[in-house]
This record gives C-alpha cells, structure tokens and sequence, in this order.
C-alpha cells in the first residue's frame, strides 16, 4: 500500500497481515506514518495504490452498503476516548447501537451495560464523561467499541494521557478482550510498556516504510538499527522520568 500527500511520500509499500486473536502493533516515533496507516486501514483515508482486504473482502471494491456492514463489524478506540460530553456512560455504549440496529431501548441498555460490565465499570451508568478519570473514559470508550461484538478493533494511542499504572490495565483488558473474543486487534502506539506487555505481533513503520516484524520476544533482539535506536530513545526516556 502506497499514499502521498501533495507529493510527499508518506506510506511506502505496506505490506502486512494482521491476525484474529492477537494484538497487532502498529509502532514507531511521531511522524513515521502509523496513524495515517491506521487510517486507510479503517477507511478514513484511501490509499493511493495498493489493496487493503477484510477476510477474502477488497475494501476499494465494497458498495457503500457493503461499507455500512463492514463498519457495523469494526470498534474504534479514539486517541481522546472521543465520548460526547453531553451523554452519559450508558448512553455513550449505547450510542453505535441506536445508529447500526433496530433493537429495542431495553436490549440496547442491557447490551451497554454487559460492555461495561467486561471493562469492569459499574455504577457509573448515569454519570457523564467529565466525572471520570482519564482511566474510566479509556474503558467506556473500549465498551463502545465492542458493544456490537465486532471482529475488528482499531485503538489508536489508548494510553494517550494516562498514568504508568493505568496505562498497564488498559493494555491488560485490550488484550484479555481480544483473545476472549477473538478479534483481530490493531494498536497503534510508541509506548514501550505496550509494546513489551501486550505485543502479539509488532510493525515498526519508519519514515513511511515497514522496516522490521516480531514481538514483544524478538524486539529487544533485533538487528535492525533504527529499531533499536527507538527502543533505546523509549526506554531512556523512561528511565529519566523515573529517576534511574
């Protein structure tokens, strides 16, 4: 897969599978063309050349009906948790249910509170957004994302903002929830805890290009220099802040 904008080169030949069940990991410095790859992967951009293929599906090739029942099986996790400001948790969760179903008031409620029931949040169905920690927001935003039981989750940055100790359970529930129900999963991330607690399979895009595939078993082994020169900026980066 190959896009440009005004002629600048930003995604170059692509190449990637990603696998039911596991955590797939998108990682590298700011700029290097993760987020925009994550992007065409869920449709918000089109890639200039090059197919991106749901199953035995072509995306380029699906009718916009097609489109809407691909998109109805795909949970997003935005950056920021993206809730509305002006609806509560269960209405939040309930949210892709009343745009995507004809179920009733009743089934919807029942469904937003089993998802938030899985990303252990309870009794704060009536609360709004800005009464919860940054941790709270990132769970009701992964209880939307899976309210409609999708194959494919896409989370783009979901440590963003959060505490070490947060930043670990969040990873910890994407992970669990993956395997549970054996979605195929895609982070896209720079943070080395990540990396090394949930990485299933890992892609290291550098300035646009795919330069290196593992896990979180084979990256601190590898032979590829930029890879290493990532680690290491993240690992000494953390050691600063924790005072090593």
């Amino acid at each position: 897969m190959f896009k440009s904008f005004d002629g600048v080169q930003v995604l170059n030949d692509i190449n990637v599978t990603y696998e039911p069940g596991k955590c797939n990991m998108i990682i590298g410095a700011s700029g290097s063309g993760k987020t925009v790859l994550l992007k065409n992967l869920i449709g918000l951009l089109e890639p200039d050349s090059g197919e991106i293929s749901y199953g035995d599906r072509k995306l380029s090739t699906m009718s916009y009906n097609e489109k809407m029942k691909l998109r109805q099986n795909i949970g997003i996790l935005f950056q920021g948790s993206a809730l509305f400001d002006f609806a509560t948790v269960l209405e939040n969760v309930m949210f892709p249910m009343e745009f995507f179903t004809d179920w009733s008031k009743a089934q919807m409620r029942e469904r937003a509170q089993y998802c938030l029931e899985k990303v252990n949040v309870t009794g704060s169905d009536d609360k709004y957004p800005n009464e919860l920690s940054g941790g709270m927001q990132k769970r009701v935003g992964i209880a939307r994302a899976i309210a409609l039981n999708p194959s494919y989750l896409f989370c783009d940055e979901p440590n963003s903002g959060l505490d070490p100790y947060t930043s670990i359970l969040i990873d910890r529930l994407i992970s669990d929830l993956t395997k549970e129900f054996n979605m195929t999963t895609v982070v896209n991330t720079h943070d080395m805890n990540s990396i090394l607690e949930i990485g299933d399979k890992i892609g290291f895009i550098y300035k646009g290009s795919l330069l290196w595939q593992g896990d979180k078993n084979t990256i601190l082994h590898t032979d590829c220099r930029e890879l290493r020169d990532f680690v290491c900026a993240n690992t000494l980066a953390r050691n600063i802040i924790e005072g090593r």
